[in-house]
């Protein structure tokens, strides 16, 4: 039990560590809520700070989702590793480091999903390129690719706690993106090179 809620803990802590944050601070010293869109993840900091420092950005925020999952996977059980990816997810958004004003949760998910959900991480990747190759909305591609992963968790039959992780994170990925789908709506969102 205590092994559980350790991993449960560290998940929260480490999904809250803003990669964006801290790597945009580091590399031109400003705050990344106050520039591009406001938001901590990596889009704005790619944007803001360019590709190789959002890169970083990128394997922080992946690294920290899948980090927490394989504890969690090591010292506990699968509903507990899935619990573990919600905690990343709450952390990512809502960190306490920044006074629980945080990132989308599409990078940190993805590393969740890489631990949890190999598979279904690789397919919806391909989405998301896809969509953005189409479209080159960035927002739209993590909106539809976060939507493949419950679809193809279904698909492949994974077991119940990784199926309502899928349904879960998708609906944070959404729910966290409604700016963006006013936006993709109202045909005012930001496209890629512009």
């Amino acid at each position: 039990m205590m092994k559980s809620i350790l991993c449960l803990v560290i998940a929260y802590f480490l999904g809250a560590i803003p990669w964006a944050y801290i790597v945009t601070k580091a590399v031109k010293g400003i705050d990344i809520r106050q520039v591009g869109s406001g938001n901590v993840g990596f889009t704005n900091a790619l944007r803001t700070i360019g590709k190789g420092p959002a890169l970083l950005v990128l394997a922080g925020d992946i690294g920290k989702g899948a980090a927490a999952v394989l504890l969690a996977k090591y010292l506990a059980t699968p509903t507990i590793a899935a619990l573990a990816g919600i905690m990343v997810l709450l952390g990512h958004n809502y960190p306490i480091y920044l006074g629980f004003k945080g990132g989308k949760g599409a990078a940190a998910g993805f590393g969740v999903m890489l631990a949890l959900l190999p598979l279904e991480a690789l397919i919806a990747v391909v989405v998301w390129l896809a969509v953005i190759f189409l479209t080159r909305y960035v927002s739209l591609g993590t909106i539809v690719g976060a939507l493949t992963v419950p679809i193809s968790t279904i698909i492949f039959n994974q077991e119940l706690p990784y199926l309502l992780f899928s349904i879960v994170a998708a609906a944070f990925v959404i729910v966290k993106h409604h700016s963006n789908i006013r936006r993709l709506i109202e045909g005012t969102e930001s496209k890629i090179g512009k």
